[in-house]
């Protein structure tokens, strides 16, 4: 244990209102716990953040308190409970404690169900609207930065880390574009100088909810480099007689991100699930555009579109290469390979809940065997 972490852990220890039970590593860019603060006796997640003493200690819980104040007990951002000085280089803020992980850890296992990811695009985006309405901009809607829960039966995501929430002048202005998660910053984000706005969020969302659908991005960053970047690289480790500076190969790699999202996208380096339909990869490009002209200009109307959307709830199952939807039109359904014509997938269905499968249909491969499920309910 480092000794910066042990003095923390004796700092919080010395407030009397909190039991540490864990210690937090996911997103890696604060010192975080889950803990029980004993006064409300109720589990909360703690922020050490530290002091700027140049600065307003407690500007990001105070954005936090702002944006939520009126929203009653629905909101899709995470809530302060409490906000102190810890020590004289630290400030600890209690948070909503989130149940249910990050998007990020949920995508470790596949792709989220194709309509429970858009149900959570949806619940980002009210999010995003509640910070829009009080003037502020997220500038870092990411996986890792996404809490998920459940109400009421149904997935309720919560907005996270608000180290990087700007304010907007008035509505219509942009700020500088933060680059902390350099994957997620969009074309305009990359410009001199840079400008970050509304639009600049739903790009964000647009991505998350790519990855929801299809599947993690590549998180490597070699994943991205494209042939101006390979040649900078080759360049720079015959200068150096082999060894490349990391500080320069994060800047190739960052102007490689700059091309993509100013060109073909960063979801072209994403893995395509064969069963998401032309209706949500509309949506989805939409969102992503790398023209902020071009893109949803409000979350209310990225949301109109998604509510919109009817349609089968598709998994990518476990074993890889099998794909099953619960409820369709009364059914349920799964589609794979057929044993004897391994060039032809069959459809099986079941009546819902049923669990005994019988042959239903054939196609010549999964995303028109999708094709036909979803049509079986017009």
């Amino acid at each position: 244990m480092s000794a910066a972490l042990q003095d923390i852990k004796q700092l919080i220890a010395a407030t009397g209102k909190y039991r540490l039970e864990a210690e937090n590593t996911e997103g890696a860019n604060a010192y975080a716990f889950r803990a029980h603060h004993l006064p409300l006796d109720q589990p909360v997640f703690l922020k050490v953040l530290d002091a700027d003493p140049s600065g307003d200690l407690f500007a990001e819980p105070r954005l936090l308190v702002e944006a939520t104040k009126t929203e009653g007990g629905d909101s899709n951002l995470v809530r302060v409970h409490d906000a102190q000085r810890l020590g004289d280089e630290y400030v600890l803020v209690a948070m909503e404690y989130v149940d249910g992980g990050s998007i990020l850890s949920r995508l470790s296992a596949g792709p989220l169900p194709m309509m429970e990811a858009v149900c959570a695009a949806v619940g980002i985006l009210h999010g995003l609207a509640q910070l829009h309405q009080a003037l502020l901009v997220h500038r870092d809607i990411k996986p890792a930065n996404v809490l998920l829960s459940h109400r009421y039966g149904r997935i309720c995501p919560k907005i996270t880390d608000f180290g990087s929430v700007a304010r907007l002048a008035h509505v219509g202005a942009s700020v500088t574009a933060s680059r902390h998660s350099a994957l997620y910053v969009p074309a305009e984000g990359w410009a001199t100088p840079s400008r970050y706005d509304v639009r600049s969020d739903l790009y964000q969302v647009g991505l998350v909810l790519f990855e929801m659908v299809h599947g993690a991005l590549p998180y490597d960053d070699d994943a991205y480099l494209d042939r101006e970047a390979r040649h900078e690289l080759r360049d720079l480790a015959a200068a150096s007689g082999g060894g490349i500076d990391p500080f320069d190969r994060h800047q190739v790699v960052n102007r490689t991100l700059a091309r993509a999202a100013s060109g073909k996208g960063v979801i072209s380096f994403g893995q395509m699930q064969p069963y998401v339909p032309r209706s949500l990869a509309r949506i989805i490009n939409k969102a992503v555009s790398s023209d902020p002209a071009a893109r949803y200009q409000t979350p209310s109307e990225m949301i109109g579109d998604l509510e919109a959307l009817r349609l089968p709830d598709w998994q990518l199952l476990p074993c890889g290469e099998q794909y099953a939807a619960s409820g369709w039109s009364g059914w349920d359904w799964t589609i794979e390979k057929d044993p004897k014509k391994p060039e032809q997938w069959v459809i099986l269905r079941s009546r819902q809940a049923a669990a005994k499968f019988r042959r239903w249909a054939a196609a010549e491969g999964p995303r028109a065997a999708c094709r036909l499920v979803t049509e079986a309910a017009a």
